[in-house]
């Protein structure tokens, strides 16, 4: 019997078995239409996590990648009626892959084997709905984040409660063996909040108990919930997060360039607008959520192939955990030795920097010695620093050092009096807006701007020292607006805040006009001291160390969101939770 002839019989039993079943409330896990073939499989703590050369060697000599990918996920990935793989996740591959050149090879795993496949190197990726976790990381090297998921709450429409907070001392029902018990010891741990889980079988049998007020509230991925229960005024869910389940596209340990190649290619799908397209197909035509979608700088107008990148593995001449245990100290690039004469902005930028950098090597246990110099990422390619701040990521330089992720976000903002009836450029018609001498390109920003607002400006002001800009405003009336990057913006608005304000969007966040987010560079391929600063940025933003540290360049609700992978705060001996 030939192999289309198999999977068109094994989804037709697969079918019939389910018109055979009783209709339930809701499906938790779509039934897996091909059962997987049971094999021995290989523990993955006997497995040899460190590759000998890269996926990309593969690829090269097959033109072939194969996924990893489960069949009973739905919306990420299911085979359907007709026998394809369908789905988000499914998309997602073939876009990459065919961005690439190359032909693709879906490869059926379970959430038991899918880890064993692609560590025994079976797959070159895996894209499975995987929460990227801290305990996952000691096995695999994941993708930055395509899909921001979480464990969320779900109670009755009509609990009172509206924070998580509110559900302290009551019932929570969780499915047994998912996710969800995990999330919930998670939350308990990170909140010091005291819940009364009670377990069930299945997620139609906990939200039927929810309904029938057995239990306050269900904890379960966000995505299964709102797919379980879509008759409105029964059940809602929560805003807040349970815990995160930031998904990513797990790859071999330290294959730095597959990761390279994947973040790329992810980055140019999502530029391109690929990534919405391929969401709207799987969600019912909703927009790709792309608010904290991470993008570096010189994506490309092209996607780039893995003929561009090495086929080996290029692991470090030397790791800075030892180093900077020996020596109790972490070398700094990118701290600037400032003139007394150097802009407010400036000042407080290195501030911000030295602030971030303080908290975390506080939390290591070391002291900070600062290298000087202006090329701060070639410091940490060299060997000379171990970390430089206040980054913009680059993939002309990701050649060099590896990125960690953003920590300070700063863009283009509007300035205008507190009491005029400014809303936003299309209020600017006819009138002037201040610019900063020193914003190249400012002066055309702002007619561009405004000419997509349908408002044609009248003129614009060049504003020679970033201080005078509110007096040139408020006083000298030179202008109706100031228009300009946040890090001159916010020194002027926490100086007068009842005399100016910032353009918001209806929630009250910054409208930004522009986006850039500052990343830190770590040397190339070190994944543990990489590893060692994400986790600690990652904590000191979850206390509210990062948002003191930043706070003298960061506009009201301007924070940037980090992406944070669950687990431990204990990483390698060090304890990365609050000190003070």
């Amino acid at each position: 019997m030939t192999m289309r002839k198999r999977l068109r019989s094994t989804c037709i039993l697969a079918l019939l078995m389910l018109m055979m079943q009783p209709t339930s409330f809701a499906q938790d896990i779509a039934p897996t239409l091909i059962p997987p073939t049971l094999v021995p499989q290989q523990s993955v703590t006997t497995i040899d996590a460190l590759p000998s050369e890269s996926a990309v060697a593969q690829i090269m000599r097959t033109g072939t990648v194969r996924v990893g990918i489960l069949f009973n996920e739905p919306p990420f990935g299911e085979l359907n009626v007709r026998g394809e793989v369908s789905g988000f996740d499914a998309d997602l591959a073939r876009a990459l892959v065919e961005a690439w050149g190359a032909q693709i090879e879906f490869v059926q795993v379970t959430r038991q084997t899918a880890l064993d496949t692609l560590i025994a190197g079976e797959i070159e990726m895996l894209l499975a709905a995987l929460p990227h976790t801290r305990t996952t990381d000691t096995l695999v090297e994941f993708s930055q984040t395509y899909y921001p998921s979480m464990q969320a709450m779900m109670v009755r429409e009509a609990d009172s409660a509206q924070t998580l907070n509110e559900m302290a001392g009551r019932r929570v029902g969780v499915v047994v063996g998912t996710r969800a018990e995990q999330a919930v010891a998670y939350w308990q741990e990170r909140s010091s909040i005291t819940i009364q889980a009670q377990t069930y079988f299945n997620l139609d049998i906990a939200i039927a108990a929810l309904v029938n007020n057995e239990v306050d509230g269900v904890v379960a991925n966000r995505i299964r919930l709102a797919r379980a229960v879509q008759t409105p005024g029964i059940v809602r869910l929560l805003d807040q997060a349970v815990m995160p389940e930031p998904y990513a596209v797990a790859l071999r340990r330290q294959d730095i360039h597959m990761r390279n190649l994947v973040n790329r290619t992810l980055q140019y799908l999502e530029s391109q607008g690929r990534l919405d397209e391929i969401h709207r197909a799987s969600f019912a035509g909703a927009a790709y959520p792309n608010a904290n979608f991470m993008r570096y700088d010189n994506i490309g107008d092209a996607p780039i192939g893995p003929d561009q990148y090495g086929q080996d593995i290029p692991f470090p001449t030397q790791y800075v955990i030892p180093q900077m245990q020996a020596t109790s100290a972490i070398r700094v690039a990118g701290l600037r030795d400032l003139p007394p004469e150097a802009p407010e902005s400036e000042r407080r930028l290195d501030a911000a920097n030295r602030a971030v950098i303080d908290a975390m090597a506080a939390r290591w246990g070391v002291m900070v010695s600062i290298v000087p110099g202006d090329d701060p990422v070639g410091l940490v390619a060299s060997g000379a620093a171990d970390l430089a701040v206040g980054l913009n990521a680059d993939w002309n330089a990701a050649q060099n050092v590896d990125f960690t992720g953003d920590y300070l976000l700063r863009g283009e903002l509007l300035l205008v009096p507190a009491n005029s009836n400014i809303n936003g450029f299309a209020d600017l018609r006819g009138r002037t807006v201040g610019v900063f001498a020193s914003e190249q390109g400012a002066a055309q920003r702002v007619a561009d701007i405004g000419e997509s607002a349908r408002a044609i400006i009248r003129s614009t002001f060049s504003i020679t020292r970033e201080q005078d800009a509110a007096f040139g405003m408020l006083s000298d009336l030179n202008y109706n607006a100031v228009f300009g990057d946040s890090l001159r913006i916010v020194p002027l608005l926490q100086a007068q805040p009842n005399d100016l304000r910032i353009i918001t969007n209806e929630d009250g966040e910054p409208r930004w006009y522009s986006r850039r987010t500052l990343h830190m560079a770590v040397p190339r391929n070190d994944i543990d001291f990489r590893l060692l600063v994400e986790y600690t940025l990652q904590e000191i933003a979850l206390d509210n160390t990062l948002a003191s540290a930043v706070s003298g360049v960061v506009p009201p609700n301007g924070l940037t969101l980090i992406d944070v992978w669950p687990g431990t705060r204990e990483y390698l001996g060090y304890n990365l939770g609050f000190t003070g």
